[in-house]
């Protein structure tokens, strides 16, 4: 008996808790985003990764009518092939190397968002998170009077910060477009760049150093929510 009256004791709290629980959760709103974004590689990056394109889904979560919300946003991003030529200066007369490279990254942040809320509705906002990299360069061409192919590419997981500012505006009800433009870095990221390409008779040296990864990222889709 005793322990019968403990469990419909243990019940009876747990329904509290839920049932005061439920107006807080019934005050938060969320607002889900669908993108496409153009990356323009930036800095080192920019020197040999090509034109980007991604698909980005980022959830906002706020109370009504306030300032600050949490973003969490995910995305996959693929940076074009891109070949840019070895400086003549750092190789024989005679030799030719060109620099091929291609990105697949994904990417995930999670940040405070401060907005005005209404119909046009500007904003600003910070993440933190990570990028992975699946990198592929290909130094390729000749060396010594015979040919030269060899892969210096990269994968990894690597800390990543976001800032970005941009504006939403109503479309319709339960429906806003929105327009941001986004600068993110990835803190460490393996790649040689054609300045780093030397010969010395059919012998060839790369430094492959890690450098961020920095880029401009332009977003424009459509959020569910207001």
């Amino acid at each position: 008996m005793k322990s019968s009256r403990s469990a419909l004791l243990l019940l009876l709290c747990a329904a509290a808790v839920v049932a005061g629980a439920r107006p807080a959760f019934a005050q938060i709103k969320q607002m889900a985003g669908g993108y496409l974004m153009g990356s323009f590689p930036m800095g080192d990056w920019g020197k040999i990764a090509g034109f980007g394109l991604a698909l980005d889904g980022t959830d906002i979560i706020r109370k009504p009518q306030k300032a600050l919300a949490w973003r969490v946003s995910s995305g996959v991003l693929y940076n074009f092939s891109r070949t840019e030529g070895v400086p003549q200066s750092n190789i024989g007369a005679n030799d030719k190397l060109d620099l091929e490279t291609k990105n697949w990254s994904l990417l995930f942040g999670l940040g405070p968002e401060f907005s005005k809320p209404g119909p046009v509705s500007p904003f600003l906002y910070g993440t933190v998170g990570f990028d992975t990299y699946w990198t592929s360069s290909t130094l390729s061409g000749t060396v010594g009077g015979s040919p030269h192919s060899s892969e210096h590419g990269d994968s990894r997981i690597a800390f990543a910060w976001a800032a970005g500012a941009g504006v939403r505006r109503q479309v319709m009800p339960g429906h806003m477009g929105e327009l941001s433009v986004e600068y993110r870095s990835g803190i460490e990221h393996k790649f040689i760049l054609p300045g780093d390409v030397k010969t010395s008779g059919t012998t060839v040296y790369t430094n492959r150093d890690s450098r961020t990864s920095d880029q401009i990222l332009v977003r424009f889709g459509t959020v569910l929510g207001s």
